[in-house]
């Protein structure tokens, strides 16, 4: 696939940037549409991502999935083994590299930065500071909260970010690899399972709107 055909097939998202307060009612929610390689069970996962102004990055992801799979207990498992979603986001336009979080249903996570899946750091590796996660569990499946202080990102990229109107590159996807029925879901197409999610080329549009 050329680099014009990838661009052209690329999917966007729209959003907002808040001030003071989030209000969760006016941010756009969108479904995962794709299922893809050896998935053995389609979820219905939904996310919605914002940015609160000069503090960061906010998620909320939400799934049916109930039979539920949480054998990572500390940070940096392999929780994509456990029935896990996830956010991948390039914060600047005109630099490469990508972060991934990845969140267990018990709130377990993995984050990590790099330019490619090979070249990847723990970013605990890189900074003390961290993401705040939430997870919930009720008995129609599971949801989580994330939130990326800029403070984080300007650790890791060495630029200032102050979570304002921009745009940007991202995916979010859901996956279980040992759970009872391993799935691979997310908002972008992608191609080999080489890269998995790994994809940055095929990474969504993210238009970050004034409210």
């Amino acid at each position: 696939m050329s680099r014009k055909q990838k661009q052209n097939n690329m999917r966007e998202y729209n959003t907002y940037v808040f001030e003071n307060e989030i209000d969760w009612q006016q941010v756009p929610e969108e479904k995962l549409p794709f299922f893809l390689w050896d998935t053995a069970a389609e979820y219905d996962v939904y996310f919605k991502m914002c940015f609160l102004k000069g503090e960061g990055i906010a998620l909320r992801m939400r799934c049916n999935e109930t039979e539920l799979r949480y054998e990572g207990v500390v940070r940096d498992d392999s929780v994509w083994e456990d029935s896990c979603m996830e956010m991948f986001l390039c914060p600047f336009e005109h630099r490469s590299e990508y972060v991934n979080f990845e969140i267990n249903c018990k709130g377990v996570y993995l984050s990590q930065y790099g330019k490619t899946r090979a070249d990847r750091k723990f970013i605990k590796e890189l900074t003390a500071l961290a993401p705040d996660v939430k997870t919930n569990i009720t008995d129609d499946g599971w949801s989580l909260e994330l939130f990326v202080p800029c403070r984080l990102i300007e650790a890791l990229y060495g630029e200032k970010f102050t979570a304002d109107k921009c745009t940007l590159k991202g995916n979010f996807t859901k996956c279980g690899d040992l759970t009872k029925y391993p799935h691979y879901g997310s908002f972008c197409q992608l191609s080999t399972l080489d890269f998995g999610f790994h994809n940055p080329e095929l990474f969504a549009i993210i238009n970050i709107n004034e409210r």
